[in-house]
């Protein structure tokens, strides 16, 4: 009996040790491609005449934030806390790390005021067009001081001939539905400008990465022709459009908040996040592969690594294996012994040779 209690401690320090050594190397990749800066800001669009979900309240009288500790230390604590499978009570350790990332860090406004926009990357070589959804645990968004998922993806793309857009979409401690609302919007905004930014509004793609590949299979499998504005919005030309996109990629997406239980936090309110039963009526809605019936239109490409422990694998395969069973067209990639946060290098190629034979 000891002796399996031994085996069980000794499991649970390594599993343990694990999470935090795969913390601490992230962070250190993260602080190595860090430029303190969001990549060609100067050339942002903003996509909201009236923002909805905006208000001139101060963040930090509706947040539970820490002022003591540096970003790097809320960092660590950020990245252990969100990739847990069991719940736990993550509000303040959220908090505290967007704050001090995001408002700090001078990436999003102190009150509730921020405008999302898009960062174009226009090409003469195609009129098709990709919306690229960095991720961030939906905490942060991390082309904020760093390109790998926002402007590194767009130059790639468009060397390829493929016009690109890097989206900078609300997040905590705005709630859902205000992620999903600021996609919507940039689809629509590049449908009704298509003929200035000569794309094919037909010919719209996404890519969504960790947080943004969950906002984008949210749009396609639960938000597509939907209105989830307040009823004290007033709708613009814009919001007529429709919201249809022509395919998704999703690279090491979070496809169910199922295995990330704390993220709740970043995403929702606190005290229905605490409450057992209305969690577990969040986790239900939002686990994507029980809409696929809906998206069989669209085809999708999905990218995930072998060693992933911040969104696991085995949401992704049940996924996989539901749009299988579903007919929905599903282009799979599979990155050995890769982590999450993988290079372009283990799915950019196909990517961009999928995308194309569709357009």
């Amino acid at each position: 009996m000891k002796s399996k209690i031994k085996v069980v401690l000794k499991i649970g320090f390594l599993t343990v040790l694990g999470y935090l050594v795969m913390a601490i190397y992230k962070i250190i990749r993260l602080l190595k491609r860090r430029t303190n800066k969001v990549a060609d800001y100067d050339k942002k669009i903003e996509i909201w005449n009236d923002v909805p979900g905006n208000a001139n309240v101060l963040k930090k009288d509706k947040m539970n934030i820490r002022d003591d500790g540096n970003l790097l230390a809320w960092h660590v604590k950020f990245d252990l806390a969100i990739s847990s499978k069991k719940y736990r009570d993550a509000e303040q350790i959220i908090d505290t790390f967007t704050y001090k990332h995001e408002v700090e860090g001078g990436y999003e406004k102190e009150t509730f005021e921020d405008r999302p926009y898009i960062i174009p990357y226009l090409t003469d070589e195609s009129d098709a067009a990709i919306i690229i959804l960095p991720g961030g645990g939906f905490g942060y968004k991390s082309m904020d001081g760093r390109d790998d998922e926002g402007k590194a993806v767009a130059v790639t793309l468009q060397q390829n001939g493929i016009n690109a857009f890097v989206l900078h979409y609300r997040s905590n401690p705005y709630e859902y539905p205000v992620p999903q609302l600021d996609l919507q919007r940039a689809i629509r905004f590049l449908k009704f400008h298509s003929s200035k930014y000569n794309i094919n509004p037909n010919k719209i793609g996404l890519i969504g990465f960790s947080a943004g590949g969950f906002v984008s299979s949210c749009h396609i499998n639960m938000v597509r022709g939907k209105n989830l504005f307040s009823k004290y919005y007033i709708l613009d030309e814009i919001d007529t459009m429709d919201d249809n996109v022509l395919a998704v990629g999703l690279i090491y997406p979070a496809i169910t908040l199922k295995y990330n239980v704390p993220m709740l936090f970043a995403m929702f309110n606190a005290d229905d996040v605490r409450n057992e039963e209305t969690r577990n009526k969040i986790l239900e809605k939002y686990d994507l592969k029980t809409y696929l019936s809906t998206a069989k239109d669209i085809p999708q490409f999905i990218a995930w690594g072998t060693r992933d422990l911040m969104v696991g694998t085995k949401a992704i395969k049940e996924y996989i294996n539901e749009c299988k069973k579903s007919g929905v067209k599903v282009k799979e990639i599979i990155a050995p012994r890769q982590e999450h946060g993988f290079a372009q290098k283990y799915y950019m190629d196909d990517f961009i040779k999928w995308f194309k034979n569709i357009i």
